[in-house]
């Protein structure tokens, strides 16, 4: 290593463990707010409101589309404006702007009038309405706050500690959207009242921690100086940007395994309450066996973390992300009752222990592929590629609505029905297991092929890069 490498090493700003917590709080108002609507939605909207599941699918692939052009337009807007860098900074005003309504939104997503009330067409509406206002909101605060990531935090080593807290606010946010929803909804029961103060509990608490995740967005005065100088040189057409991501290899195997990870935790999430209902034939406390999961990812997150060190953040994703994807077959012979709750419990604690894994690592993978793309155009443009990786993982919200149709197509599934009979549920617990394996197989597959970055490569990157000061 060079002598200038040494001395950029020294000038590099170091940033304390809590500014990098508060900064993946973010983590944890997503996937509270993430894990409380994907897995109460569907039983939500179908089963209390009466709204045709065919319906609702298609309402999912219209928002699917919407994602493919309000994603990437508004990365690409907030790469391009320059509006508050030089008082508030280029990504603090818009992760604020977005984050805070965002919190409140759920809330209308749950005060939905019913379908015997207002038709289905009244239903459609309203969720569509308010699907278009929570995605908008959450890209432009997820956007930003992502994009922010690789620019803040160019060590290599802080990077790698934010992907440690991301998986334990990730984790805290999925504990927080099970239990507030269940332990709710089990004491006032699928009534309005319920829907509605588990979705209001949900929101207060994510304002709260909005205000706690501020110390950690925030761009100090240095990072805001460095981008008010290089603000002009950021432009950038839309379309080149979009065929800049499109044809970067390391990009597509990235967003290859998000797109397949996303759906394989959608069906998880969104089937829990069917398959506790129907193969466990359990109420809807058992619902909390995802706890298992939450316990895992705190056991070993530790671990992945001292271990990227050691084997680099590619290898850690690997391999995490291989057993992940055969947990998913045990579930295919699970049997009913309290044996079967025990052993889903085993098999969803086992998944937590890897996917701690998975999660700590995505934060650094995509840091490591901007870097590289700004060597390439001498430029950074993160919220571009943010903005539509961001669709791209949409699309698993599609994909795990897209599977839950096919089974009741294929095998008669009717999540309406108290009692369906056996030949239906064989369709749930393909929906459970192989589908969400098969599925993250492929991902695999797209990463090994495409993301080629090594652990050398990628330190080599972020020396040069403060180099040539991008």
């Amino acid at each position: 290593m060079n002598e200038f490498t040494t001395n950029n090493k020294t000038k590099r700003k170091k940033h304390p463990t809590k500014i990098i917590a508060s900064f993946q709080l973010g983590y944890l108002i997503y996937f509270m707010i993430n894990q409380a609507f994907t897995q109460q939605s569907q039983i939500y909207y179908v089963n209390f409101l009466n709204f045709d599941l065919g319906l609702f699918t298609i309402l999912m692939a219209i928002y699917t589309l919407f994602n493919m052009v309000n994603d990437p337009l508004l990365g690409h807007f907030c790469d391009k404006s320059t509006k508050f860098v030089d008082k508030w900074g280029k990504r603090f005003p818009y992760i604020l702007m977005g984050a805070i309504p965002y919190s409140f939104i759920i809330i209308f997503l749950f005060l939905s009038p019913s379908a015997n009330a207002v038709g289905q067409f009244g239903v459609f509406i309203w969720l569509l309405l308010f699907l278009f206002l929570f995605d908008g909101l959450f890209s432009l605060f997820d956007v930003n706050r992502i994009a922010l990531f690789p620019t803040k935090f160019r060590d290599d080593k802080e990077r790698k500690k934010g992907g440690f807290y991301m998986a334990i606010f990730t984790t805290i946010g999925i504990l927080l959207g099970v239990v507030v929803p269940v332990l709710i909804i089990e004491i006032l029961g699928e009534t309005p009242i319920g829907w509605f103060l588990q979705a209001a509990v949900i929101a207060i608490i994510a304002f709260f921690v909005t205000l706690l995740m501020i110390p950690g967005v925030r761009e100090p005065p240095e990072l805001r100086n460095k981008l008010v100088i290089k603000a002009e040189k950021q432009t950038e057409p839309f379309i080149d940007g979009l065929k800049l991501t499109l044809k970067d290899k390391n990009f597509i195997g990235y967003v290859g395994l998000q797109v397949m990870y996303s759906a394989t935790m959608g069906i998880m999430i969104a089937g829990i309450p069917w398959f506790v209902k129907y193969i466990l034939d359990q109420s809807k406390i058992a619902e909390l066996i995802l706890i298992g999961y939450i316990l895992g990812v705190f056991v070993t997150a530790p671990i992945w973390y001292k271990l990227s060190f050691k084997i680099g953040i590619r290898n850690v994703l690997l391999i995490s992300a291989i057993i992940l994807a055969s947990m998913g077959l045990p579930l295919l012979f699970i049997p009913s009752g309290t044996i079967g709750l025990i052993f889903a419990f085993i098999v969803i604690f086992i998944a937590g222990l890897v996917d701690g894994g998975v999660e700590s690592m995505m934060d650094p993978i995509f840091a490591s592929i901007i870097d590289k793309a700004s060597l390439e155009r001498r430029k950074r443009i993160e919220g571009t590629y943010r903005g539509i990786s961001i669709f791209f993982i949409r699309l698993g919200i599609f994909i795990r609505t897209f599977m839950l149709w096919l089974i009741t197509v294929l095998f008669g599934f009717d999540p309406k029905i108290d009692n369906p009979p056996e030949s239906s549920l064989i369709g749930l617990r393909l929906y459970m297991s192989v589908i969400p394996m098969l599925l993250m197989f492929i991902g695999i597959v797209l990463f090994v092929l495409f993301y080629k970055i090594t652990q050398k490569q990628l330190e080599q990157n972020i020396e040069k890069l403060e180099e040539l000061n991008i």
